[in-house]
């Protein structure tokens, strides 16, 4: 049994401390219950442990929809992943409530991992969330336990396992709410977008873009920093369009919390869309774009990135949106006044 804390120079981090217990035990089953999920928790999860896992572990994850966190996209992209089966903590009430309010708080942080046929068996539990802050980025802290006999198993591990085997048999099924859960969470989303401002007169402050799924441009093991834009944006840059018939528009320096200021191009796609490539999320403190949102503000000459999740930009954020537009795919963007 051993504690540990994000220590970002020295690697450690609760996704570590998940893959060196997996190593551990070389485990074949694994089950993750959470208080809620989001994309770049599941980005940075697939990343960390590499890209056999799904085919060769049999995992079962537990998560919570409490108010709304967890991103009904994350929860499809680990149920289309081989091997997987995905349950909600009394779905059918808190996908029913207004405001997903539960009646009991589903709040934890633990992933548990076996081997078939051994009794090697592996627990982290901490403070992370299943989101990229929680499992890498966030001042975080928990506790390893590795059981190598059936004795240190039933002394240390069975007690916690046995409580959410229970709640894993009486959770729902995530096929019976997914999609009751999504629209009506994007109803919620809507009404708030509703009661902003639909124009701005005065100059905007900034502006800012949902990623969301952040396609794989530099290979499978890399985070991607590439995302399409609607076809416009490039306004809020000061951009146009030159006369050639180059796709190139034109050059963006983004200054970051983290890392030397970076010029990127910015393109048009043959999609009708634009291509907006941004810093390396990895060098820059973002770890992954995917399922964030994505702030701009100028400063200089350039403009100042930001990326928070969806809960964080509407609590730091929301009350400073306007001219909020949707995309086909569902993403949204808009000013910041």
């Amino acid at each position: 049994m051993s504690g540990f804390a994000h220590n970002i120079s020295h690697g450690t981090t609760t996704l570590s401390e998940i893959v060196r217990m997996r190593t551990a035990v070389s485990s074949d089953n694994f089950f993750g219950c959470f208080a809620y999920a989001t994309q770049s928790g599941f980005r940075v999860f697939e990343l960390g442990v590499g890209k056999d896992f799904w085919a060769t572990t049999k995992s079962r994850w537990l998560f919570g929809i409490d108010y709304g966190r967890t991103d009904p996209r994350a929860l499809r992209e680990i149920a289309n992943r081989d091997n997987t089966e995905v349950r909600i903590y009394d779905g059918l009430f808190v996908a029913s409530r207004s405001g997903f309010i539960p009646r009991r708080d589903f709040h934890p942080k633990i992933a548990m991992m076996a081997k078939t046929g051994s009794d090697k068996r592996g627990l982290v539990v901490g403070s992370g969330n299943f989101s990229y802050n929680g499992l890498q980025r966030s001042v975080e802290a928990g506790s390893s336990i590795l059981a190598t006999t059936k004795a240190d198993s039933n002394q240390h591990i069975e007690p916690v396992r046995s409580v959410f085997e229970a709640l894993w048999d009486d959770a729902c099924p995530l096929s019976k709410i997914a999609n009751d859960y999504e629209s009506r969470l994007t109803d919620l989303i809507n009404a708030r977008d509703a009661n902003r401002p639909a124009k701005n007169l005065a100059k905007i402050k900034g502006f800012w873009i949902e990623a969301g799924y952040v396609t794989k441009n530099r290979g499978q093991g890399k985070p991607g920093n590439q995302i399409f834009a609607p076809s416009g944006f490039r306004r809020f840059f000061g951009l146009k369009k030159d006369k050639s018939s180059s796709t190139r528009i034109g050059e963006i320096t983004f200054e970051t919390e983290t890392g030397p200021n970076v010029t990127k191009n910015y393109r048009e796609n043959n999609n009708g869309m634009e291509k907006l490539t941004l810093p390396m999320p990895e060098e820059h403190g973002f770890g992954v774009y995917d399922g964030k949102v994505l702030l701009f503000e100028q400063k200089g000459e350039g403009f100042l990135l930001t990326a928070l999740e969806l809960d964080d930009f509407e609590l730091v954020c929301g009350h400073r949106l306007a001219n909020v537009q949707k995309m086909t795919g569902g993403r949204r963007f808009g000013e910041l006044i």
